[in-house]
């Protein structure tokens, strides 16, 4: 899954100690922190969907 694999890279850029940059404006390590944690959730329930979508 393609966009599951470009979540993780999105995700990764948080953790790896680098903030996120929106419309050319970096945003603060909290920001970042949010931002992280959002796309860690839209990955978890992309998955949960997959999952329940493999059971039907």
């Amino acid at each position: 899954m393609d966009i599951a694999r470009r979540l993780e890279k999105l995700i990764a850029v948080y953790f790896k100690g680098e903030n996120y940059i929106v419309d050319g404006t970096e945003l603060t390590r909290q920001q970042s922190r949010i931002l992280a944690y959002e796309l860690i959730h839209i990955l978890q329930k992309m998955e949960m969907i997959q999952n329940m979508k493999r059971k039907m």
